[in-house]
């Protein structure tokens, strides 16, 4: 999915195999490989590069995998994801099966206010996204492409619902000017031990 013009396409995919990773050396959790693909809005869809799952193809997807991971005796599955937008969680959230456990981690359910500039606001691609991948993948990131997006207090539909860029924007939602590798590099430390003392209790 696009992340603006200064982020690299599959930059939720980037940080969650990170992030996975991370969390997997500390508490010894095994890692499937990732499932690249989730839902985004119609808007979202019209930007070059990105490609997208029904809510009902995602839910059936990871019900299937869950399925067969139950079969093989898992007893717990933790499903994670930085991609914020609602009917994706909600694809997520609507996970059942007979006897494994299935939690869902959720990055943008996680309070990140007290590192960021700009605070706890609507943001694609903005400030957070942009800290972030300068920490994880500073190469993919073109800071000379970085350009701030518009108010977006019309924009979050629901709470910690992803915003959806506005039509013919430039896909940028929040402030991608006030992120640094610092900021990126304290949020990732952050998330890694939240995420890995979460799931060990």
């Amino acid at each position: 999915m696009q992340h603006g013009p200064h982020l690299p396409l599959g930059a939720d995919t980037i940080v969650v195999e990170q992030l996975a990773e991370a969390v997997s050396e500390r508490t010894g959790i095994l890692v499937a490989p990732t499932l690249a693909y989730g839902v985004t809005s119609d808007s979202e869809q019209m930007y070059a590069g990105t490609a997208a799952l029904e809510r009902k193809t995602l839910h059936r997807v990871l019900n299937e995998l869950v399925d067969s991971w139950e079969r093989q005796g898992l007893e717990e599955i933790v499903l994670m994801t930085t991609h914020g937008y609602g009917p994706h969680i909600q694809a997520m959230a609507a996970v059942v099966a007979d006897y494994v456990r299935v939690r869902a981690v959720d990055i943008h359910a996680i309070d990140l206010a007290a590192f960021l500039q700009g605070g706890l606001e609507a943001e694609h691609a903005g400030e957070m996204d942009t800290a972030i991948l300068l920490h994880l993948a500073p190469d993919l990131v073109r800071e000379e492409r970085v350009t701030d997006g518009g108010p977006s207090e019309h924009l979050r539909t629901a709470i910690r619902d992803e915003p959806v860029p506005p039509p013919g924007s430039a896909g940028v939602v929040g402030r991608p000017s006030l992120a640094t590798r610092e900021t990126g590099r304290r949020i990732c430390e952050y998330l890694v031990d939240y995420i890995s003392r979460r799931l060990d209790a």
